[in-house]
């Protein structure tokens, strides 16, 4: 069997009549677990086999590994580890321990050349995985499909892609699109709301469509995604309202391989493996204590685990710790969960100033793990927000969402970037710069519909 992976992404050429291709099966995991499953090698396959309606699983199952590596990292040839190490990398879950340099610039908050490889790299893989999606839920309304539950979760994972372009990357993200034919449609740059607006109005159509088709998996995973792009957008009301179906147990995974290279999870990869980032703890000032600095045991949160195993790859000098969230090559990631929904519910009550509530919900939540100790009123509201967003930080570890929360404590609760964001002195010593986004690659300079290839800003 073969699937398919439409190039394009960052990566504008004017036409592109070969469709790049790999080899995915899907499957569901345990009770209430979603999982994206058993990716195999990739192929070549021509347009006119996309083009085929026999060939929909060949499709829809391309959809699954493009998708599954724009979150960690493709493994087997040992890049960047997805949106989910870059991120974390970017904010103050990860730290760079290696020596390549298009790494570090990000680790700096500094990325001063937009033809950095790794930015580049990530940028064309969501946009793949977000293209393909689309397509792939045309394509099963033309095979009779349209009201399935694998067309909700195409319109699903379309969302969850603008979701990582509106949450990461500065405003202006173009988003051009191809058809099963080849045919390159050059995008306009969309500014991060109109990126949230489209995530949303894929996270409606999915859960309409898995309400068609009895989907209580993706419904829920529309739900959680609908309520991120709005609390993305300020709406804290309206993002706890979209996620109060959803049972605490729910958990919808990407799922990677144990046993096919190229489909190992790409974080494990990246940093257990190959040592090329740490997960970090008080980074530049500002970051959280996620764990404890020196030999091990450093554990002091359950759900923050690491072990202290000796120095980065290449360096005598920067301290290697290893994470144990994805603690094998086939871990899978969670991409929307039950504990996500209730973190959205107390955040509207945050909002609301209700502390007595955000703070029951929060407790709630520590209990289910045996987190120690009891959260109490810090007493003033800029307190209470920070105490909030390091109970994120904890909860949503390693899952793509450290980024957009720094962005988010400036956009809509009025810190100071440097008061926030990981500042002073990295890990390697060097000053950090001000960036609190991705900007836009290179390449994107050759879309005619974007006249500056540029970010429209660079505010968080």
């Amino acid at each position: 069997m073969r699937i398919i992976s439409i190039d394009l992404g960052g990566r504008l050429v004017r036409r592109r009549r070969v469709l790049a291709m790999g080899l995915l099966a899907a499957g569901l995991g345990a009770c209430k677990t979603e999982s994206l499953v058993d990716l195999r090698n990739p192929d070549l396959i021509t347009g006119g086999v996309a083009r085929d309606p026999a060939n929909i699983d060949q499709l829809y199952n391309g959809v699954l590994f493009e998708f599954g590596r724009a979150v960690s990292g493709a493994a087997a040839t040992n890049d960047n580890p997805g949106i989910v190490g870059i991120s974390g990398v970017m904010a103050d879950e990860l730290w760079y321990a290696s020596t390549f340099s298009t790494m570090q610039d990000i680790d700096l908050r500094n990325i001063a050349d937009v033809s950095n490889s790794d930015l580049t790299l990530l940028f064309q893989r969501i946009h793949r995985a977000r293209n393909l999606a689309d397509r792939a839920f045309e394509q099963l309304g033309v095979t009779g499909e349209g009201s399935s539950a694998r067309a909700a979760k195409m319109a699903n994972l379309a969302g969850f892609s603008f979701l990582f372009l509106a949450e990461n990357f500065c405003s202006g993200v173009p988003v051009s699109s191809t058809s099963l034919n080849g045919d390159l449609v050059f995008g306009a740059p969309l500014t991060t709301q109109q990126l949230l607006d489209s995530a949303a109005a894929r996270f409606n159509t999915a859960l309409t469509v898995a309400g068609t088709a009895g989907s209580t998996a993706e419904q829920n995973a529309a739900r959680v995604g609908l309520g991120r792009a709005l609390l993305d957008g300020g709406n804290f009301a309206g993002a706890a309202s979209a996620v109060t179906a959803v049972p605490m147990s729910f958990v919808y995974n990407v799922a990677y391989s144990e046993s096919s290279t190229g489909q190992n999870n790409g974080v494990w990869q990246h940093v257990n493996s190959e040592r090329r980032s740490s997960p970090a703890s008080a980074e530049g000032v500002n970051g959280i204590v996620f764990f404890k600095r020196g030999p091990s045991p450093n554990t002091i949160d359950v759900r923050v685990s690491v072990d202290s195993i000796g120095r980065g790859l290449g360096s005598q000098t920067v301290p290697f710790y290893a994470e144990r969230k994805y603690n094998t090559r086939g871990a899978s990631i969670p991409l929307a969960t039950g504990i996500e929904a209730r973190l959205i519910e107390a955040e509207a009550a945050l909002s609301k100033g209700s502390s007595a509530s955000y703070l029951e919900r929060l407790n709630s939540l520590r209990a289910t793990v045996g987190v120690t100790g009891t959260l109490t009123d810090p007493g003033n509201a800029n307190a209470r927000v920070r105490q909030f967003f390091q109970e994120r930080a904890f909860w949503l570890w390693l899952t793509a969402h450290r980024l957009s929360d720094l962005r988010r404590m400036v956009r809509q609760y009025g810190f100071s970037a440097e008061s926030v964001f990981p500042t002073g002195q990295t890990i390697f010593g060097a000053p950090y710069g001000t960036d609190v986004n991705l900007p836009i690659p290179f390449q994107e300079q050759n879309n005619p519909s974007d006249t500056t290839g540029q970010c429209i800003d660079r505010n968080a």
